[in-house]
């Protein structure tokens, strides 16, 4: 072949590329020209028109088209990255997946004529983002995933941040403007890497649930021990399902000891699910799947169920007095239930147990998220004789200022102000500043995480009231419990 030949098959090549690139980013193709002199590249290019007219005709055909975004759907993706994947050998690819988890919410105060505008708005913007060869699809849960032609992580950034970024301006519907929040997610395919469509956007959705996780704004990539943990995640929601439907929930008892006076005022109840393979599982494995899934509710009117008749258990009642309490812990992801309160009342007048004999403990965290929904929630508890404690005080916001805001009966000292509190010059000093705010806010306090006599001894010394913790006995079952911390050790104990 002459270079003249050469030249003129550049040409038509170049020319196929261009239209092959504009028609897979969403823009208009037009035919190639038939060369005179060449069967061979008249073959050529009769070949790309029939190539170009069938990503025309399929494209626009309505079943690759998802309604309500305008973007191809699901099917048409698959089918996409399926032919990607299967070229041999294939280029670097990844799937990038943007969610935008305050749309329905907002979707739901928009009429018809705004949510139309809205969606249009949307499409727009995200298609002035998009690079040549690269796609936009919807998913069917909304969200929309990006097709790029790269594997390098710097792009990849750079691409995700331009599409963040076109995100952050708001949305003019006539009058109204309103703000999409967005996360966004990637999983990267290597040359030649053995995967599959349905494989690549399952990684995707992987890494997204890790962006979810971190909050709006952020952009996650895959990591191979991503899908180990997802797997680890998974197996326990079954496991916190399967211990809902078949009862193996349950309450363990932690005592909380007067240090004054040597004896058993109350108990923290703790959740523990005891597996009939796996044995007894840490709520610290459980709990936070049932934030994450939203079973959280569940667990703790499970757990309501079982401790709230522990105040009537006569082997408890005969050991302790009949005024002992009882402390449930409550999450932040439950505190924007507007049926909490009602849930732990109904509880209570159900048993005919008297409220005043129940606290609630709420987290630092929890009531700094959102103070004004912690607040209503506290007022209507302790309206009806709930007490509150606020509990791990000293591990997270630690102001002393806003706990005289808040209409709180307790104080738990979290364990990490108490630990070698003994040779802790600065801990010590930070201890009598709470207990000294406490005992003129005519709070109770609690040290939680007494392990060590020596610990004991400066907590008792500095004036706390309450102690809890493994010196004086580990979370237990009733039937230990009983067993364990007989009511006269506990004075030995702090003597």
């Amino acid at each position: 072949m002459s270079s003249s030949d050469m030249d003129q098959l550049r040409r038509h090549i170049r020319a196929l590329t261009q239209q092959l690139e504009s028609r897979l980013s969403g823009g208009t193709t037009s035919p190639l020209p038939l060369p005179d002199d060449d069967a061979d590249l008249q073959a050529l290019a009769n070949a790309a028109n029939a190539l170009l007219s069938h990503l025309d005709q399929s494209l626009h055909d309505p079943q690759y088209i998802d309604a309500d975004t305008g973007f191809a759907n699901v099917d048409y993706l698959e089918r996409h990255l399926s032919t990607a994947l299967g070229a041999e050998p294939h280029s670097p690819l990844t799937l990038a997946l943007l969610n935008i988890p305050n749309c329905p919410l907002i979707a739901a105060t928009l009429d018809a004529q705004e949510n139309r505008q809205l969606r249009l708005a949307l499409r727009q913007r995200l298609t002035r983002t998009l690079q040549p060869r690269e796609l936009i699809a919807s998913l069917p849960d909304g969200t929309l995933a990006f097709v790029f032609h790269t594997t390098d992580e710097s792009a990849l950034y750079e691409r995700a941040e331009h599409i963040m970024n076109a995100m952050d301006d708001p949305f003019s519907l006539g009058e109204r403007q309103v703000w999409l929040s967005a996360v966004m997610a990637a999983a990267q395919v290597a040359e030649d890497s053995p995967v599959t469509a349905q494989g690549l956007i399952q990684a995707g959705r992987t890494a997204l649930g890790e962006a979810r996780e971190k909050g709006t704004g952020n952009f996650v990539l895959f990591e191979d021990t991503m899908r180990t943990e997802t797997h680890g995640r998974l197996d326990m929601e079954q496991t916190l399902r399967s211990a809902l439907r078949h009862g193996w929930l349950e309450a363990f008892l932690q005592p909380l000891v007067d240090l004054q006076e040597g004896r058993v005022t109350g108990f923290e109840v703790l959740a523990r699910i005891r597996h009939p393979e796996r044995g007894l599982i840490s709520p610290m494995l459980f709990v936070p799947v049932a934030e994450r899934t939203g079973l959280i509710r569940q667990l703790t009117g499970r757990m309501l169920e079982l401790a709230v008749p522990m105040l009537h258990d006569e082997r408890l009642l005969e050991r302790y007095g009949n005024d002992f309490t009882l402390s449930i812990n409550l999450s932040p992801a439950e505190m924007h239930d507007p049926n909490l309160a009602d849930q732990i009342l109904d509880v209570l007048a159900r048993e005919s147990v008297s409220p005043d004999r129940l606290k609630v403990e709420l987290t630092e965290t929890a009531v700094m998220a959102d103070p004004n929904v912690a607040v209503h929630l506290i007022h209507r508890l302790r309206k009806q004789g709930v007490a509150i404690s606020l509990d791990d005080f000293g591990a997270g916001y630690s102001s002393l200022g806003y706990i005289r805001s808040l209409p709180l009966d307790q104080l738990k000292i979290d364990r990490s102000l108490i630990s070698g509190l003994d040779h802790d010059a600065e801990k010590r000093a930070i201890l009598e500043m709470i207990l000294t705010l406490c005992e003129r806010l005519d709070l109770t306090v609690v040290a939680e995480g007494i392990e060590t006599e020596m610990e004991l001894s400066c907590v008792l010394g500095m004036g706390a009231q309450i102690g809890q913790g493994y010196l004086f006995s580990r979370p237990q079952t009733i039937e230990d419990l009983l067993e364990q911390v007989p009511a006269i050790g506990l004075m030995q104990a702090i003597n």
